[in-house]
């Protein structure tokens, strides 16, 4: 389906076009409703441009989408790190980037994926050594992520793009992930985090394997951990949906 691009400048016009008509036929009942929808409509237009915009030091403006040079780059963990299949993966929040000898302040996120050691990241299959809210320098491959999808699916760019990801960085070993602190996340976050991780142990603690996976899917949301033949048996009896409605969608854990 086709997109069009409407220009900020012109939403915003309208929108100052609309406030004036409004505050002009402020007694005139129908035509002052008429106009205020009209307002409120392109109001709000002009607040998701404006959101879309990206500002100057965002790191989608360092980024290509071949490129070989090796960058390093500063932030925060912002989400839970995953293990799967060899490979860590977690959404950073960019604060510096450094590449040919001159560094940068820069912002937004990061789809990182960390290849190496088990145990950098996770003790177990879902225990984690690494956490949200720890702050790292990270060296690697950074690149926009490539528009592959078929025609009636959305695209993996634009579905990372929807959750505000313009950026994916490969760390090809674990050593180039240097730890600094910790704790530097919402305490909420942090919290909640904690809570999801006890409760995933209860209940792989109690519970055999396969029947646990379920419970973790149905329970917390995290699907990862299903085993592939279930995941396909639930597909052709039409009951997935009972585990797609209530996991949550996080682009970290797309191997």
């Amino acid at each position: 389906m086709p997109q069009i691009k409407v220009p900020f400048l012109l939403v915003y016009a309208f929108s100052l076009l609309f406030l004036f008509l409004s505050s002009l036929s402020l007694k005139k009942g129908l035509r002052f409703n008429l106009f205020l929808c009209c307002l409120v409509f392109f109001f709000s237009a002009s607040l998701w441009k404006n959101y879309q915009i990206l500002p100057r030091c965002h790191i989608s403006k360092f980024t290509s989408y071949k490129n070989n040079c090796l960058y390093t780059i500063n932030g925060m963990v912002d989400s839970q790190p995953l293990f799967k299949n060899n490979m860590i993966s977690f959404i950073f929040k960019a604060r510096g980037i450094q590449f040919n000898n001159v560094r940068y302040n820069t912002c937004g996120n990061i789809l990182v994926y960390v290849r190496g050691r088990r145990d950098l990241s996770c003790t177990c299959a879902r225990g984690r050594d690494l956490h949200y809210g720890e702050e790292l320098i990270l060296c690697g491959n950074l690149y926009r992520p490539f528009r592959l999808a078929s025609p009636n699916r959305q695209s993996y760019r634009d579905y990372l793009y929807n959750q505000g990801i313009f950026s994916i960085m490969n760390v090809r070993m674990a050593n180039s992930v240097l730890r600094l602190k910790e704790n530097r996340g919402l305490i909420l976050k942090r919290l909640a985090f904690w809570l999801k991780d006890r409760m995933e142990d209860i209940i792989f603690k109690r519970v055999s394997f396969v029947p646990a996976s379920i419970l973790d899917a149905m329970i917390l949301g995290e699907k990862r951990n299903i085993p592939v033949l279930i995941n396909n048996s639930m597909m052709k009896s039409g009951t997935v949906h009972i585990l797609e409605r209530l996991c949550t969608k996080t682009p970290s854990i797309a191997f």
